[in-house]
């Protein structure tokens, strides 16, 4: 009996965590949503509208169109046409829907250390959504992104990279940081170098279709390589961003994430799975220094999940982690 019990504990004591975060968030989200308006709704009156939105964000479409959805629902079913008041229902439930979705797979997963994953997507994630802390914002590829690389964890867990092939372009259509993923064959345990080269090829080549595809789709006016590195003003982001990273700030880009990101980086490289989270991890910076504003730090919510797992690795796992080398 008591055997049971405890088997129930493992699964409802995270579950209960993660509904009672799932409310805290929800609350934040509603306080910083004012200006999600146009990102939200952007799908939300066809296709025609949507080629409106700016050229970056347009290839993130099945994260739009989803959200244009959830806003056709809301609008029908709450009757409320005000958009100001809308988005705060359409932002909260957005998020925490895809929030629960990654709770609940971190608690199939890894049960009771599922806790590790939930606090830790929990404060990753206030320190994006928290007034007053960097520029904070709430768009509709955040989550999904966040998703995604939890997604991305759990195949690394399960050991089914081979599904990577079908998964990242598929992914990319919620945001194309999933492109950096396919590092994680270079990494593939017991694969021929070969055999590597031939599913990176692949996925890319696959990938690179899909991109194609939905920029042609939605008209964008620069194809394949849709992010800005200039901003509006004319200032260049790498030489912004620069700035913001070595000006003397309490919400310093230093705490990305709560900290996940930077306690990542410090992890050592020698062993394999470690050496690949630390690689995508250095492509992702690069991204958004020369391409992102990083005081957004919605923007890097694909960090959060490989931060606990490469962690999780490092302090916690008990299996034996073989070198980059592949040799003991």
């Amino acid at each position: 009996m008591a055997s049971k019990y405890r088997s129930f504990l493992l699964y409802a004591i995270p579950l209960i965590i993660a509904l009672a975060i799932c409310v805290i968030i929800s609350c934040q989200v509603r306080l910083i949503s004012k200006n999600s308006v146009n990102t939200f709704y952007s799908y939300s009156q066809g296709l025609d509208k949507y080629k409106d939105l700016r050229q970056e964000w347009r290839p993130r479409i099945l994260s739009n169109y989803l959200a244009g959805r959830l806003v056709n629902l809301i609008e029908a079913e709450l009757h409320i046409s005000d958009q100001a008041v809308a988005i705060k229902y359409i932002s909260a439930y957005w998020t925490v829907a895809w929030l629960l979705l990654i709770y609940l797979l971190f608690i199939i997963l890894f049960k009771q250390k599922s806790l590790l994953y939930i606090f830790g997507i929990y404060a990753g994630i206030s320190f994006a959504y928290m007034p007053s802390i960097g520029n904070p914002l709430v768009f509709p590829w955040d989550m999904p992104s966040l998703f995604i690389f939890s997604c991305f964890v759990a195949i690394l867990k399960t050991k089914r990279e081979v599904w990577l092939v079908a998964f990242i372009p598929i992914a990319i259509l919620f945001k194309e940081t999933a492109l950096l993923m396919v590092a994680a064959f270079l990494f593939w345990e017991d694969a021929p170098l070969r055999r590597k080269l031939l599913f990176i090829g692949i996925t890319l080549l696959a990938s690179l279709l899909v991109k194609i595809g939905v920029d042609f789709i939605t008209a964008n006016p620069s194809p394949i390589f849709t992010m800005t590195h200039v901003n509006p003003n004319g200032t260049i982001r790498l030489i912004e961003n620069l700035q913001q990273l070595f000006t003397l700030r309490a919400d310093s880009p230093i705490f990305i994430d709560a900290g996940l990101l930077f306690a990542l980086l410090l992890l050592p490289t020698g062993k394999r799975p470690l050496a690949m989270l630390k690689l995508i991890a250095v492509g992702f910076v690069l991204g958004n220094f020369f391409f992102g504003e990083i005081l957004e730090y919605r923007i890097w919510f694909e960090i959060i999940p490989i931060s606990l797992y490469a962690l999780d690795i490092y302090f916690f796992s008990s299996e034996t982690l073989l070198p980059v080398s592949g040799k003991p």
